[in-house]
């Protein structure tokens, strides 16, 4: 016999730990960086919290990408796995250069202005990517900086 799940347009499946890890990453190292005095590093740690955030949604999605993705890029992954979220992915990777430039060491590419509106806008992904999981993931029971990735 074997054993199917079916998913109705109303139902949510449950979220996996893995997403649910990766959110409680996403948020803490969002918390992290406002703490940042240097606009740069405060850029970056947003936009690693953002790829958490981007990792939580593909983690939640089943095998929908295929077994061998075209792109490494999670921003590609996430357009093309989970369309509602199309718009921030395209957002994001129009600060893939900005945040490569930041690495290499020019922090001048980046304002105190415009790292805070980057740190406000990945909050409101990240809010986005908890309604998308359905409003569990922030709040379980797990400490996402010990908790192991395995589902």
């Amino acid at each position: 016999m074997t054993i199917t799940k079916a998913f109705d347009a109303g139902v949510r499946s449950p979220v996996s730990r893995q997403a649910q890890v990766l959110l409680g990453r996403a948020d803490a190292l969002l918390s992290e960086s406002i703490g940042e005095s240097d606009a740069g590093d405060r850029f970056l740690g947003s936009y690693a919290a953002a790829l958490k955030g981007a990792a939580a949604v593909l983690a939640s999605l089943p095998n929908s990408i295929g077994a061998r993705p075209r792109s490494r890029s999670a921003w590609v992954l996430m357009a093309k796995a989970a369309p509602d979220l199309a718009v921030w992915a395209d957002y994001f990777a129009s600060f893939s250069a900005t945040r490569a430039a930041v690495e290499a060491g020019a922090s001048s590419t980046i304002a105190d202005l415009d790292a805070d509106d980057f740190h406000r806008h990945v909050g409101r992904f990240l809010n986005s990517v908890e309604d998308r999981l359905g409003g569990q993931a922030r709040f379980a029971s797990v400490d996402p900086m010990t908790a192991p990735l395995s589902a």
